[in-house]
């Protein structure tokens, strides 16, 4: 048996030297393995107690003496299976802490807020809905966004959703109940509140976004990027979906 063989298994070279002596010897105290084998009285007596540890040797008091001795031959075998199980552990551990830090991952999400003046702002909000291919929610759109961008644009945006197979959902205010016949109605579906205000802000939720428009004659579009802020939208707009009317 080598030295090399016995660290390939786990074994320090301090405690290959001391297995393979006492495999000569049968038995020995630690003294006498010091003297035959070179090593120093602390090294050796800290690798017996871990070759001890692991069931590979085993100790007796003889004559106020600790005699050191070799374990059953199948001891490596039993302290593989006992690593090969630890293994299995860490392994299980491991693939729980790679699903929390997937979990931790989403939830952190980088958290940034942009503001647009004009058109191209309220363009930006559904370019990043059609690149990204994200279903989206809207409330509060007033007159004016439909006056202030093109039939043709919204036109365009509803063949792109079409398709992509994005679906929507729209609250508006009863003034906008001709928007049920301009609509794809097989990808967005549309409710209204009857009362009269008519708000000036459009909120639209999409991914882990929320964007505010609000539509006076140079519109200004707030873009928020934040998962809980989204989530929080989502659970307001479900609330507001079951009030408003068909």
């Amino acid at each position: 048996m080598e030295i090399s063989n016995l660290k390939k298994i786990g074994l320090s070279n301090t405690e290959a030297v001391l297995y393979l002596s006492l495999l000569k010897r049968g038995s020995a105290d630690a003294n006498t393995l010091v003297k035959s084998t070179g090593l120093y009285k602390a090294n050796t007596y800290d690798a017996l107690e871990k070759l001890c540890g692991r069931g590979i040797v085993s100790k007796v008091i003889s004559n106020r003496k600790r005699i050191y001795q070799i374990q059953k031959p199948n001891s490596f075998l039993e302290v593989i299976e006992k690593k090969k199980r630890e293994l299995e552990e860490q392994e299980l551990v491991a693939k729980e802490l790679a699903k929390n830090v997937e979990v931790l991952k989403i939830k952190t999400t980088e958290e940034t807020a942009s503001v647009f003046r004009g058109i191209a702002g309220v363009k930006q909000i559904y370019s990043e809905i059609i690149n990204e291919k994200l279903d989206y929610l809207v409330f509060g759109s007033p007159k004016e966004s439909g006056e202030l961008l093109p039939d043709y644009y919204w036109q365009n945006l509803h063949v792109k959703q079409k398709e992509y197979g994005i679906k929507a959902k729209m609250i508006f205010n009863k003034s906008l109940r001709n928007w049920t016949k301009l609509v794809p109605k097989e990808l967005i579906e549309l409710r209204f509140f009857d009362e009269k205000f008519e708000p000036l802000t459009e909120t639209t939720i999409y991914g882990n976004k929320v964007a505010f428009v609000t539509w006076t004659e140079e519109p200004t579009v707030t873009i928020i990027t934040n998962l809980y802020l989204a989530e929080s939208y989502k659970v307001f707009f479900k609330i507001l979906w079951k009030i408003a009317k068909k």
